[in-house]
């Protein structure tokens, strides 16, 4: 999108949806390439799901966020930890005993959710 086109979009908020956007974009602009990058294919992929477990993510990705700072810590963790591996791989980690007796049935929900969006491994 062109500034003008932007500004033209922005100009059609309210006031504070359209300061919480524009906010957004400034900190998105602000991270490094790699990590663009990396927003940009979690957003395709997001996009890419069934509306449906679009919610789920999202709902899930809320969900992280209101969590203990140390409980996010170690989902985050989990899956810096789970993104380097293929798609079956992820599935089989999930079953194992040893992820179900580091997280909760609801962070277990989270992190299955969230691995949705993550990098495609082969």
């Amino acid at each position: 999108m062109t500034p003008e086109e932007r500004e033209k979009a922005l100009s059609r908020l309210p006031p504070a949806q359209r300061e919480n956007i524009e906010r957004q974009i400034r900190n998105f602009q602000q991270l490094p390439p790699a990590a663009q990058e990396r927003r940009l294919d979690r957003a395709e992929r997001l996009n890419s799901l069934p509306p449906q477990k679009q919610k789920e993510v999202r709902r899930a990705a809320n969900q992280l966020r209101n969590l203990p700072e140390d409980r996010r810590m170690a989902i985050n963790q989990e899956l810096r930890h789970m993104s380097v591996m293929p798609d079956d791989e992820r599935q089989a980690y999930m079953n194992t005993e040893e992820f179900h007796n580091r997280f909760s049935p609801d962070e277990q929900r989270i992190v299955g959710n969230l691995a949705e969006i993550l990098p495609p491994r082969e």
